[in-house]
This record gives C-alpha cells, sequence and structure tokens, in this order.
C-alpha cells in the first residue's frame, strides 16, 4: 500500500532593508531589496491598475512617485516620534533579474544632537501575504541593529546609546 504525503507550500517573502547612517552628509541612506513581482503587485493593487513593462519604466515619474508614496506608508521611520521624509534617489534591477534594489535618503539627522530614538512601522507586502518577512539593519557608526518585522511584530523601538559619540 502507497502512502501519499501532501506537504502545504506557501511562497517564501522577505526583504531586505538597510538603514546607514552616513555621518559626513548628516543623512541616512537607505537600501531596500525587494522582489520586483511583489513589488509590482502592490503597485498595481493600490492603483487597481496593471503597470506595463515595470522595468522599462526608468525615468517615468509617475512610477517613482507611487513607488515612494508606496514605501513612505509602509516603511516609516521616526526619529524622536518625528516620522521622517524620505527623498527618492534610484532603483537598480540585481543580476538574478527577480529583485529590485530601492534608493532613498533622508536629510538633516544630526546623531549627536537629534539621535535618542528610532521607531520604524515597516508593513512592506503585508497586504498581500500574512507570512511576509521584512529584515531591517540598521547601521550608526559603531552601533548595530538587526531588527525583524512581520504582521504580529510591524512597530519596533530603538533607544539610542549616544554615550559613545
Amino acid at each position: 500500500m502507497a502512502t501519499t504525503l501532501f506537504f502545504q507550500f506557501h511562497d517564501f517573502h522577505v526583504t531586505h532593508s538597510t538603514f546607514h547612517y552616513n555621518n559626513e552628509t548628516k543623512s541616512m541612506e537607505i537600501t531596500i531589496k525587494v522582489a520586483l513581482k511583489d513589488l509590482e503587485k502592490s503597485i498595481e493593487n493600490k492603483y487597481s491598475k496593471k503597470l506595463t513593462n515595470f522595468l522599462d519604466n526608468h525615468k517615468n515619474i509617475s512610477l517613482e512617485k507611487k513607488i515612494v508614496e508606496y514605501f513612505e506608508n509602509n516603511l516609516k521611520l521616526s526619529v524622536n516620534n518625528n516620522i521622517q521624509e524620505y527623498k527618492w534617489v534610484g532603483k537598480e534591477l540585481s543580476n538574478n533579474l527577480h529583485d529590485i534594489f530601492l534608493y532613498f535618503e533622508i536629510s538633516n539627522i544630526d546623531k549627536k544632537e537629534n539621535l535618542k530614538i528610532i521607531t520604524i512601522q515597516n508593513t512592506l507586502f503585508l497586504e498581500l501575504y500574512r507570512h511576509q518577512t521584512n529584515i531591517v539593519l540598521i547601521n550608526i557608526l559603531d552601533n548595530k541593529y538587526n531588527l525583524t518585522f512581520s504582521a504580529d511584530n510591524y512597530v519596533q523601538t530603538i533607544f539610542m546609546d549616544n554615550k559613545n559619540w
């Protein structure tokens, strides 16, 4: 008698974000690696419009605005309880043609005067996938933090130890 086993598989959905403090420019440089398919699906769902040739839209200002708006609404960074505004830097397709890197910057963050509490709300792609995992690495001089966000844990706060600055 043969026994057949059925396993329920679900897609694995992860984003990787890096927040790197640039001491020279007093800015937070943000790199976000996401699956291109997930980004397209989220933008299409939000605007109820099918995107055509997503990758061919290198200079599409309307598409860039939609991407910025999505990330401003779903990856919020607060410094001392003040939500920070992102500046769009650009996007780049990864070599595997599966992922896309998105680049943002937050200007005018003086670590010694302003950087005491950082709160991140990360709900990227949670509207699509219940099992979405979002990893955030924060690098501020010698301070490094590795945070994991999910549907059950989408807001985290870091109290900065700036005694060594």
